[in-house]
């Protein structure tokens, strides 16, 4: 199904929202609501192939820009959902290359992000259809070190479409998107199915994920290659300690026909100390394998509210070819301003890319600094509010 029609389907869904509560308020009675949020996060993005600087002002990938709405209305014990949501039009940080820079804002480049009907049962879980995540995305960004938006295991996300230079200066084939995958599912035309969230009292929250997709790419950028998904989603307050993990598990498409795929992350915070822990790991048949850690510090040292550094370590093989090897060293400053609702943050990065051949190659580097305004919020800012939502 086209852009097009999505976009058509889009505003169908829309006004019908809008016919069914009043855009004046918040919630129109007891059993129906309807809310706006969204975020814009402007960006600056410089790269270093080894050759030459590439700069720009970019929509920072790491949580795009996005409007979106919430419909939802009571059906006896059940609820119905209604999700739209569009990017902002601006070109993001993950799309750029040495060959192809566009425009700052293009109307047409406006990419319908979620477009889905959800049923919520008490007893028998959700049931999702339409464009929307698939069940095992999110699944490597159990992350609570408070950095995402400057750092996190998505590496592509910031400059994945660079493309690394030979040693001799050449262009070649490979970008970074390529040598660091994260072998997690995306958003996708797609039929999803979530369970019940399970209260283990002690030991914590569990809910598993479902889904069947299809693929969906957009410009430079594979937003879902899986087809066929599932995911479980862990998270916990024990004592000092907050507690979250996730795994899945997924069908992908791949140059040739499909390959099966797995990966998960754990993250550990203490929350008097701040002190947090990191790790993820995914790989694919045939397609390699990847490891990835942070470690981080949450501290209010400010007033003006918290701040969040972190350091992050990622090496993955055979990603590209057989032999091949990536790492790239990442470093993450967050520091959020309470009363504005506003987040300002650094990333500094560099990328090591060997092909195991005699082709050598150029490391690069890239850095980001920027804003994300949140100009409404569906929840209350918690630790565990911003996991597997991107």
């Amino acid at each position: 199904m086209s852009i097009v029609i999505y976009r058509q389907a889009a505003c169908a869904i829309a006004l019908l929202a809008l016919w069914g509560a009043p855009v004046h308020a918040q919630e129109s009675d007891a059993n129906r609501s309807f809310r706006f949020y969204g975020h814009f996060s402007p960006t600056y993005l410089s790269v270093n192939d080894g050759i030459s600087r590439y700069s720009n002002i970019v929509d920072n990938a790491n949580s795009g820009g996005r409007i979106g709405f919430w419909y939802q209305t009571e059906l006896g014990e059940n609820t119905l959902k209604i999700n739209g949501e569009i990017s902002l039009g601006v070109r993001t940080s993950a799309s750029l290359s040495q060959l192809y820079t566009p425009s700052f804002f293009e109307a047409d480049s406006q990419s319908v992000r979620k477009s889905e009907v959800i049923l919520e049962t008490p007893r028998f879980g959700t049931f999702s259809i339409g464009q929307g995540s698939m069940g095992s995305d999110g699944v490597t960004e159990s992350d609570l070190s408070g950095t995402t938006l400057a750092s996190y295991v998505g590496i592509s996300d910031v400059a994945g479409s660079y493309i690394f230079r030979t040693a001799a200066g050449g262009l070649s084939s490979v970008r970074i998107q390529n040598a660091f995958p994260t072998f997690d599912g995306g958003r996708s035309q797609r039929i999803r199915y979530d369970s019940p969230e399970f209260d283990f009292s002690r030991l914590g929250s569990l809910k598993f994920a479902a889904s069947i997709g299809t693929e969906s790419k957009e410009r430079n950028v594979t937003i879902n290659d899986s087809l066929l998904d599932a995911g479980v989603y862990y998270h916990k307050q024990l004592g000092d300690f907050a507690l979250a993990g996730s795994a899945g598990i997924s069908i992908v498409n791949v140059s040739g026909g499909e390959a099966p795929q797995a990966a998960g992350s754990f993250s550990v915070l203490h929350q008097p100390s701040g002190l947090n822990l990191t790790v993820a790991s995914g790989s694919r048949d045939e397609g390699g394998a990847y490891t990835f850690t942070k470690i981080g510090l949450r501290r209010n040292w400010f007033s003006a509210g918290e701040t969040a550094v972190s350091i992050d370590w990622y090496q993955s093989i055979d990603t590209v070819n057989s032999g091949s090897d990536a790492q790239s060293f990442g470093i993450g400053v967050l520091q959020h301003l309470t009363k504005q609702n506003v987040d300002v943050f650094v990333g500094l990065r560099t990328y090591k890319y060997d092909g195991g051949g005699v082709v050598q190659f150029r490391d690069m580097t890239s850095g980001i600094i920027g804003v994300r305004w949140v100009f409404r919020r569906l929840e209350k800012r918690t630790i565990f509010a911003d996991l597997w939502q991107k």
